[in-house]
This record gives C-alpha cells, structure tokens and sequence, in this order.
C-alpha cells in the first residue's frame, strides 16, 4: 500500500481524507434532512453540525499539508490544468471560508461552541451583526460549495469517460 501519490494513483491518505471529507462535506450540507429523518431536535442537529464543521477544518489543514507533501505527484491534464487549479482552489476556498463563518456565526450569537462535547469557546455576549453577517456568509458559501461540488464530480467524469485518464480509478 502506498501512503504517498504517485504518478498512477493516488496514495491511501490522499484518498482516505478525499473520501472523508466528501462523506463528512455531504452530512453538513444535509444536516437538516438528517436530523429530521433521525428525528433530532434542532439543538441536536446544530451541536452535530459545528462538531462536523471543526472536524472538517481540521482535515482540511491536514489536506492542504499532506498536498504540500504530495506536491507535483500527479499532473492535471495539460488543456485542463488551470481550469483544475481554479476548481481546486475555489473548493478549498469554500471549505476553509464555510466553517470560518459558522464559527464567527456561533461566537457572534452569543452560545458557546462544543466539538463533540468538548467546550471550546464559552457562552459570550451577543454581537449581532456579526452573528447575522457570518450567517449569511456562511448560507451563501455553502449553496456554494453544492455548485463546486457538482462541478467537481462532473469535471471527473469528464476526466473518466472523455478523457480517458482514469481519474476515477486513480482515486478508488
């Protein structure tokens, strides 16, 4: 098993984290139809929401350091490598800015925010401006990142079955 990428494939930790973070990417965007079809509460479904989201940024922070490890291993297509960059850097953008603007959101409403249980910042005075600011960012960048996400999964199939690079396969 090889941990680091090569030129034929992805690494295991490469892909770990990739599918990961998608599965985790897909239960934010879904917490709402999660937990009613679960049937939690509203506090319920939040507390799960900011843990998710910090648990995310930290991947996030290991991906970006695990890329910088992995750097140059694997080559875009030549025609396509600015539109891959681009991609990639608005996906990481989104993913970085997302839970930055909870956080602010949740600091700014005045509750306390857990990770798991776990306090982490404590219960503070409302600033609602910043509360409202932060959620409205954090609304938009997250309709946001369903577009990336839908333009990303379509780019690898693009890559799979026009291209014939076997994108898909390098990341399975």
């Amino acid at each position: 098993m090889n941990w680091l990428d090569s030129a034929q494939r992805y690494g295991a930790v490469s892909r770990a984290v990739h599918w990961g973070m998608a599965t985790l990417l897909i239960l934010m965007l879904g917490t709402e139809w999660l937990a009613e079809l679960v049937g939690m509460s509203e506090r319920e479904a939040m507390t799960l929401h900011k843990s998710v989201g910090l648990l995310l940024l930290g991947l996030l922070v290991f991906r970006l350091l695990w890329r910088g490890v992995n750097h140059g291993r694997l080559e875009s297509h030549a025609h396509w490598k600015w539109a891959a960059r681009l991609g990639h850097l608005a996906l990481y953008a989104a993913m970085l800015l997302i839970p930055v603007s909870g956080l602010l959101a949740a600091l700014g409403s005045g509750h306390g925010v857990e990770f798991f249980g776990l306090p982490l910042f404590a219960p503070g005075a409302e600033i609602e401006w910043l509360e409202e600011a932060a959620e409205e960012t954090h609304e938009v960048l997250a309709n946001l990142l369903w577009l990336l996400i839908g333009v990303h999964v379509l780019a690898s199939l693009a890559h799979q079955f026009w291209l014939h690079d076997n994108t898909l396969r390098r990341m399975a």
